[in-house]
């Protein structure tokens, strides 16, 4: 095979192989621009009415029931720059993970393929002491785990 050929039937194929990827992955930047923008009480970590807004934005409800999953987070941050959370689900179709400490509500979210299993370990910064609040749509119910961290160093830069 001439070279040209291979080269370029293996830049077709690379590229194939990365189409699946984008075509499940959804931007929520785009798609819910006004959720990004709910801001937390930055003077009261304890005020979840930022929090609330953004759970009724992304899930239609701010009234999720307490969940059935497992949310694991430390009791007590060291580095509030790097706080390590993991939470783990039976199912789910879209979870998302806020928190309470920092201006931004929202963390991250997440749509879960038909099938998969979420089971998610991500860092994130927190400013201060607060709460952190993973949400998930599990068979049209909404369910909720929270779980208090205190940051004992400064996280964004503090």
């Amino acid at each position: 095979m001439e070279r040209r050929k291979f080269l370029g039937l293996g830049a077709g194929l690379a590229a194939l192989s990365l189409a699946p990827v984008s075509v499940w992955a959804k931007d929520y930047r785009k798609e819910l621009p006004n959720v990004w923008k709910i801001k937390n009480n930055e003077a009261d970590a304890n005020d979840l009415k930022g929090v609330n807004e953004a759970i009724k934005a992304i899930f239609g409800t701010d009234k999720p029931e307490e969940g059935k999953f497992k949310l694991k987070a430390p009791d007590i941050a060291e580095n509030g720059a790097v706080v390590p959370v993991s939470f783990t689900l039976e199912k789910a179709k879209k979870v998302a993970l806020l928190q309470s400490a920092n201006p931004e509500c929202v963390v991250a979210i997440w749509d879960i393929p038909e099938g998969a299993i979420p089971d998610y370990a991500v860092r994130i910064k927190m400013k201060k002491t607060g709460k952190v609040i993973v949400v998930a749509d599990v068979d049209g119910k909404i369910y909720k785990v929270e779980k208090n961290v205190k940051v004992t160093a400064g996280g964004c830069g503090g």
